[in-house]
């Protein structure tokens, strides 16, 4: 499965780069990692209720298989880089029992496979401190050195800020200590009363405090684990951090990162904010990978290691991205979760409503489309506004002729988003427009936001920020001192994907408000809540789009 003659191939290299140093080999630590698992247990497809290649179930078969194949001079370490409470309907249906479980599955099957450290990720703030304390329970192991406690100014207590892990090399005891920090751009995504009493900072500095402490604890290797990546157009360098981390912090041996739902190891090579191209995906001397989502992937990082001089060092990294493709799920982990699992899908069963006719999702996100239309109908409703901006975030999802579950609207609108009604003018409905309009045909698809209320052209011939060739209301060319209200979900409000600050919103500036679903409705104010409300105060639907908008390229 491993792949005998890559592995003979790199046993090779690595006895010929150390005859050549003039070094004894010691041993190889692997460190298996996952990012972004986002509720994925089992080898199934909660939206399309259909197998599929992705899950912990899948994580543990190869893993078990690596800890029987281990040589003697060999050791193993497993970590996971967060955002694991969101993101499936299992994910959903905990959140909404909480009085059902003592210990939540996620965790039960990181800790049936023996992960040696866990990171947080911003969507564990999705449901607020006391959810995730309890989530987290008795587990030891899980990381977030810069969740700072308001009181206390230190990390937060319900988390560690590093590990010192003992492994076994070619006999003898190595000391690994593993740092691991989240994004702290978690206020730009996520309401304030969810981290109400932590408060979250820089991680370079973090991570240069936590390499000195563990220095002195006598760490030999030191490993990062950061719930962030490498920057990008739409998720700037305050979000993703591990290139700054890397420049500040050439003494990790390994930099495990997390947040973009990409795939980086030897193979991909990274391209830094400034165009830099990190062959290799190392920068600065220390080697990066990230493993996808859902557990699509496991990231495998062997370190070779010898001692010279009385001390530890790291000879080379490998890094790769394993397919989990084909990988049979392990039986211990199906079992462990099936109760939960057979709960979540008859709890997806139950009939919501109607459609007359089928609402198809693909080609939604770059054409005006029923489906999204609905969206933005059921936020214009509720928030009881003028206009509406939503994206596609779900292109394989239909929601077909008859009855409607909880299944169709759970895979439609997959985040748990709440939702804002705020007051803009015309000027700041350009930019916003402008901005959705430099996202057109870009993935990730959830950047780009249509919009409803308006009629509107999109001139991609046109530089970015000129696109927007028409602007009417109700017939009338839109002007910069007319008022509006707009429906918007909440990542959008605070900040994500740039739009808030594409209007002039800098420095903790906001709109006005008119409308905030938290605060009407509760937990029952997140989006996917609100759809299923409104399909069942309508009855049926009948799928209907209004081509308010077009694309000229």
């Amino acid at each position: 499965m491993f792949g005998k003659r890559s592995c003979k191939t790199f046993a090779l290299a690595v006895l010929t780069a150390a005859i050549t140093s003039g070094t004894a080999f010691a041993g190889n630590l692997t460190v298996f990692s996952t990012s972004d698992i986002h509720g994925s247990i089992v080898g199934w497809n909660y939206f399309t209720s259909k197998p599929a290649d992705v899950g912990l179930a899948k994580i543990s078969t190869i893993i078990k298989e690596a800890r029987s194949q281990k040589g003697a001079n060999d050791d193993i370490l497993v970590i996971d880089g967060g955002d694991i409470l969101q993101g499936t309907p299992l994910d959903t249906y905990m959140v909404q029992h909480p009085n059902e479980w003592k210990t939540h599955p996620m965790f039960d099957a990181f800790n049936t496979i023996g992960y040696d450290a866990i990171e947080l990720g911003n969507h564990e703030f999705n449901f607020g401190l006391d959810f995730l304390k309890k989530a987290i329970g008795k587990n030891k192991n899980v990381l977030a050195a810069n969740v700072i406690d308001d009181k206390t100014g230190k990390t937060w207590k319900a988390v560690q800020p590093y590990l010192l892990k003992t492994v076994n090399i070619d006999g003898e005891k190595v000391k690994v200590g593993i740092i691991g920090t989240d994004t702290p751009a978690i206020p730009m995504f996520e309401d304030p009363s969810h981290y109400a009493g932590v408060h979250f900072v820089d991680q370079v500095p973090v991570f240069r405090q936590c390499i000195k402490e563990l220095q002195a604890k006598g760490a030999d290797i030191i490993i990062g684990i950061t719930h962030s990546g490498v920057p990008r157009d739409d998720r700037g360098g305050e979000e993703n951090q591990v290139v700054d981390i890397a420049k500040a912090c050439p003494e990790l041996s390994l930099l495990i990162c997390a947040h973009n739902h990409v795939v980086i190891d030897n193979q991909s090579g990274v391209i830094g904010p400034d165009g830099t191209n990190y062959q290799n995906s190392v920068i600065n001397g220390v080697p990066v990978i990230e493993s996808g989502k859902d557990g699509k992937f496991l990231g495998k990082s062997v370190l070779t290691i010898n001692k010279e001089n009385g001390k530890w060092k790291v000879n080379n990294v490998s890094t790769q991205a394993l397919s989990m493709k084909g990988v049979a799920d392990d039986p211990q982990i199906v079992k462990q979760v099936a109760p939960w699992h057979e709960k979540t899908l008859k709890h997806l069963q139950t009939v919501v409503g109607e459609a007359s006719d089928t609402y198809l999702g693909a080609e939604s996100n770059h054409q005006d489309s029923a489906i999204v239309d609905l969206i933005n109908e059921v936020q214009r409703h509720y928030a009881g506004t003028q206009l509406s901006a939503a994206a596609s975030f779900n292109t394989s999802q239909n929601i077909n002729k008859g009855k409607i579950t909880l299944q169709d609207l759970s895979g439609l609108y997959i985040y748990e988003n709440y939702l804002y009604g705020i007051e803009i003018n015309g000027a700041e409905l350009r930019k916003y427009m402008e901005h959705a309009a430099s996202f057109y045909g870009k993935s990730p698809d959830y950047n780009y936001d249509m919009m409803q209320g308006v009629d509107y052209t999109i001139d991609l011939t046109k530089p970015v920020g000129q696109r927007i060739t028409k602007l009417q209301y109700q017939g009338k060319d839109v002007k910069d001192t007319d008022t509006f209200t707009m429906a918007i979900n909440d990542y959008r409000m605070n900040g994500g994907s740039g739009y808030i600050e594409a209007m002039g919103y800098t420095n903790g500036r906001k709109p006005k408000v008119v409308f905030d679903s938290m605060r009407k409705y509760g937990d029952d104010g997140q989006m996917r809540s609100l759809m299923i409300r409104y399909v069942q105060e309508k009855g049926t639907i009948t799928p209907t789009c209004d081509h308010n908008w077009n694309v000229i390229k």
